[in-house]
């Protein structure tokens, strides 16, 4: 496969849906890729996530960490310079920035771009994942405006080869 991490994000779900959905994913990806949980740091535990996604007003990472303890990768979602360095000082382990580029899901609201990406990483000492209408052909700008990742949901999901296009991204970002 060419993911390295899932993340699994259902907020439209009621509580033992989304459970049920994060232990289906767990048992999916196996050892392949770690498994995040978002916002739902009683579903990480309960399931043996590898971590948990927060968002940029979620819970605190200080209180996730206690919880999950110390082997947990732990994101912070944020939109701006100013809750990058908000989520180093509360010690998240990476950033997932953005919205980067226009998405399905957010039609008509325009992308911050990746001078944010630039800003975001002369600013902060914390690996940066850009997120947000990110596909092949955008993957390497992301990368080369100084993210260490790329979240991506659609361009993978969407394809009539998912396996292969997360190959080719991941691929992609190889080259980067």
């Amino acid at each position: 496969g060419g993911v390295n991490m899932v993340q699994v994000r259902a907020p439209e779900l009621e509580r033992t849906a989304f459970f049920n959905l994060a232990a289906e994913v767990m048992e999916s990806v196996g050892d392949d890729a770690v498994v995040i949980i978002n916002n739902r740091v009683d579903v990480a535990l309960a399931v043996d996530a590898g971590g948990v996604q927060l968002g940029e007003r979620g819970p605190a990472v200080n209180a996730a960490r206690r919880m999950g303890g110390d082997e947990w990768q732990i994101g912070r979602s944020v939109h701006s310079v100013e809750g990058a360095v908000k989520a180093q000082a509360d010690q998240a382990d990476f950033l997932l920035l953005g919205t980067l580029f226009e998405t399905n899901s957010h039609p008509g609201q325009r992308g911050d771009g990746l001078d944010l990406v630039r800003q975001v990483g002369e600013t902060v000492n914390l690996p940066i994942i850009g997120t947000g209408g990110i596909n092949l052909e955008r993957a390497r700008e992301v990368m080369a405006a100084g993210a260490k990742g790329v979240a991506i949901s659609s361009a993978i999901l969407s394809a009539d080869d998912p396996e292969q296009a997360a190959a080719e991204l991941k691929q992609e970002i190889e080259n980067a």
